[in-house]
This record gives structure tokens, C-alpha cells and sequence, in this order.
């Protein structure tokens, strides 16, 4: 969809650019969610790249940049894609994803810039409708991600990708859940998605000097010492000369303040 009057939805209808429709649901209503217990997803850790991807986007960047994700997900971004903005705020991913010829739709519980008002525990569009389900640091503000997780796949396409940023380490900002490494992978398997590959998006004390609920002074002083270790590293303690490029990765993915991830519907 474009801002256009008289917009055209990848489902067919035509939606009203002036103002977004509101699909939010307006009774209770009951979900279920079949999970299988007892299932250890440190093997699935394991066996995915930890890595950040070589950003190979070069079009225009949005408000929040998200051009290693974009660069991640390309080969499921091709001219015609359908693309769903899940949780789109500020609605900038548009711009990038209009570069790439994409039909975009972007959906907010609250957003005046959505093109729709809806809720992600019940996306209002019919199965297998889109190429890639896009959510940008959206998921920690979710009360039951796992069922949002499972309405992502629902309207994804066989072999479509759902890629994003989650919340690690990043104070609390209207949130309810943050999601480690194992977090991300559990959500992903309740909803029979198959991760492709998780990276570490940036430091938390970073997070906590830009975002964090302190005085200015104290974020100053967490920003300097966040500083301080990204110009010198040997201050890092011994054993990390030790390990692995792979130990190393888990370890800043530990640490992370956001994690990126990238998983397709099979």
C-alpha cells in the first residue's frame, strides 16, 4: 500500500489514507496456543550464524535504521513483495521498502501514521497474505508475544521470512517482556518458525546511557565507560583473547541490548 488517496491493500481492498481504519478488535475474545513442553532450544542456539550480515542495502535509510536487517532479508525483498510493518510506529520503514519496490502495509495498535489500527494477537488479514513480516523493536511491548509470534507465520507465506529487533538489555519503555537469545528462539518455535540467524544489534550500556531513567550525570558516566571499552579492548578480562570468533559472539549476544533475528516459515 502507498499514502495515496484511495490506497490499495495487497489483499484487494482499498483503504482510506486520510485517517487509518480501525481493526482493533472490540470484544474479548479466547485464543489457544498449542506449545510442546520440555523443548531445550540452547541446540538451535548453537547451530544458527550468530553473526551480523555485511549490510549490502545501499537505498535510503529510515528514521531508525534498519539497513542490516533489510540486508539480511533481501533475497524474500524483491519489486513486488508484500511486506507487513508489524507495530510500524513512526511508519518509516516505508521508505526503505518502497526503494525496494515492496507493496507495504504497516500496522500499529495506536499510531496515527498506520495505515491500519490493529492489534498483533490478531492481525486482520487472511492466512499466507504476505512475503515478509517485518517488527521493529515491537515484541517486548507485547502481552503475549508468543501468541503474535504464531498470527506472524499465520499470514506469512510458505517459505515467507519474519525479521526484527527484540528487546535485551534497553530499560524499560513501556514494555512487558524482553527477550534473551533463548527468548527470541522459544517465540520463534511456538510458532513453527525456523530461525535463519540471530546477531547482536548494540551494547546495553549503551542502551542504558541513551535510554535509561537516571540522572544525566550517571548516563554520561555509563556512556564514558561504554566508550572506554569499545576503544580499548584488552581491558576485556583474559579469558577473552581465549575464545573462539563463535565465543565471542555469543558472548556480545548475551550482553546485547537488542537482538536481531531473521526466521522463515517453512
Amino acid at each position: 500500500m502507498d499514502a495515496t488517496p484511495g490506497a490499495q491493500c495487497v489483499c484487494g481492498f482499498t483503504i482510506r489514507a486520510a485517517a487509518p481504519n480501525d481493526f482493533r478488535p472490540q470484544h474479548p475474545a479466547e485464543r489457544t496456543l498449542r506449545v510442546t513442553l520440555d523443548c531445550d532450544v540452547r541446540a538451535t542456539l548453537a547451530a544458527i550464524p550468530l553473526d551480523k550480515p555485511p549490510v549490502t542495502y545501499d537505498g535510503p535509510r529510515a528514521q531508525r535504521d534498519s539497513s542490516e536487517l533489510f540486508s539480511a532479508a533481501l533475497p524474500w525483498l524483491k519489486s513486488g513483495a508484500a511486506v507487513l510493518d508489524l507495530g510500524c510506529g513512526p511508519r518509516d520503514q516505508f521508505t526503505p521498502l518502497n526503494h525496494l519496490g515492496a507493496r507495504y502495509v504497516g500496522i500499529d495498535y495506536d499510531s496515527p501514521n498506520a495505515d491500519l489500527l490493529a492489534d498483533a494477537h490478531a492481525i486482520p488479514f487472511r492466512a499466507g497474505t504476505f512475503d515478509a513480516v517485518l517488527s521493529y523493536a515491537v515484541f517486548e511491548h507485547l502481552y503475549n508475544p508468543q501468541l503474535a509470534a504464531v498470527e506472524a507465520a499465520r499470514v506469512l507465506k510458505p517459505g515467507g521470512v519474519f525479521f526484527g529487533f527484540v528487546s535485551q538489555g534497553e530499560p524499560y519503555h513501556e514494555s512487558f517482556f524482553h527477550h534473551t537469545s533463548l527468548g527470541v528462539l522459544e517465540i520463534l518455535r511456538v510458532a513453527r518458525l525456523k530461525p535463519l540467524r540471530l546477531w547482536a544489534a548494540y551494547d546495553t550500556l549503551h542502551a542504558l546511557a541513551v535510554m535509561g531513567r537516571y540522572p544525566k550525570p550517571q548516563r554520561m558516566l555509563i556512556e564514558a565507560i561504554y566508550r572506554l571499552g569499545e576503544m580499548f579492548p584488552v581491558l576485556a578480562p583474559r579469558k577473552h583473547f581465549r575464545w573462539s570468533v563463535r565465543e565471542k559472539q555469543v558472548d556480545e549476544l548475551h550482553r546485547a541490548s537488542s537482538i536481531a533475528f531473521v526466521a522463515q516459515r517453512t
